[in-house]
């Protein structure tokens, strides 16, 4: 996998390449959140030392089998399994040249996001040390997992997306898997400090966002806060109103519907809380800078 020492994926210094060369990740960096990679490795092998500075989750998709060595053994990422590499924990990857063996995906959360969210609890990224490396994750993860690459394919995607997806997906990693900080943060849990307000906040948007009659207060009462309150924490901690918040996420959100473009712009408005179309076309030419149907267009060109 390509990196440079000075950005986010940390050192990696290639060991050996196949007659076809190295591989070639489909890699991108988002906001300075996180950074996605999909790997295509059919015609490939190579041997690549690695190290990053944020927690990183490895994954094959499909009937794919990938190596890695680290911890003093050998391990097989294949099927539904999900390795977790804790914060420059030094690994080998290997990539292999087999033609059915093309689909591998990582993402590496950087420290400074995972710091922001356990800020409430006074703990940092180098304080979480994951039990398992290799898992069968729960649908939840899964889920999580999912919901953040299908914002990182979407051209256009805003912060808002991926900080939404990735939130979710770090809660998860934290209150699901075992590690150093477990016992900690289930104690903070059941006391309403974890995860924190603009975390909670979040979830909320994105477990509600289709609804078309959400409003502040609703939000404000599941936080534990009251409107005025909710409103200023939670500008404080993302720099936008949770309704600017909530309508970025819906337009992103559109913008993955639209792109396999079976399902109608119509239905799609109101699938991500739109009342009506009139107001769905205003609100994604505002951010987005076209039209749903134009945008759409734009990959029907492409395939």
């Amino acid at each position: 996998m390509n990196a440079s020492p000075r950005n986010i994926a940390g050192r990696i210094a290639r060991w050996g390449k196949g007659k076809s060369g190295f591989c070639d990740p489909d890699r991108r960096d988002h906001f300075g959140l996180c950074t996605t990679l999909r790997v295509d490795t059919s015609g490939y092998y190579e041997h690549s030392q690695a190290e990053h500075p944020g927690i990183e989750l490895c994954f094959a998709v499909g009937d794919t089998r990938h190596q890695r060595h680290f911890r003093g053994r050998s391990w097989v990422v294949a099927d539904d399994a999900l390795m977790v590499f804790n914060a420059r924990e030094r690994h080998v990857e290997e990539c292999s040249a087999n033609p059915d063996l093309r689909d591998l995906r990582a993402v590496i959360v950087h420290p400074g996001f995972v710091d922001s969210l356990l800020a409430d609890a006074g703990m940092n990224t180098d304080e979480l040390v994951f039990d398992e490396a290799l898992l069968h994750p729960a649908p939840p993860l899964r889920h999580a997992l999912d919901a953040l690459f299908a914002a990182a394919a979407a051209p256009g995607t805003s912060h808002v997306a991926i900080d939404c997806a990735l939130t979710e997906l770090v809660i998860e990693l934290t209150t699901r898997l075992k590690h150093s900080a477990s016992a900690v943060l289930r104690t903070l849990g059941r006391r309403g400090y974890y995860p924190g307000l603009a975390a909670r906040a979040r979830a909320i948007l994105r477990d509600e966002m289709g609804s078309q009659d959400l409003d502040l207060q609703q939000i404000a009462s599941r936080a534990g806060l009251s409107k005025f309150h909710f409103v200023r924490a939670f500008r404080d901690k993302t720099g936008i109103t949770p309704i600017q918040y909530l309508n970025r996420l819906r337009i992103d959100v559109a913008k993955q519907k639209l792109q396999p473009g079976a399902q109608a712009v119509t239905e799609i408005a109101f699938d991500v809380g739109f009342a009506d179309i009139s107001a769905f076309n205003k609100a994604f030419q505002r951010h987005a800078g076209i039209s749903p149907t134009q945008y759409r267009n734009i990959f029907r060109a492409r395939a």
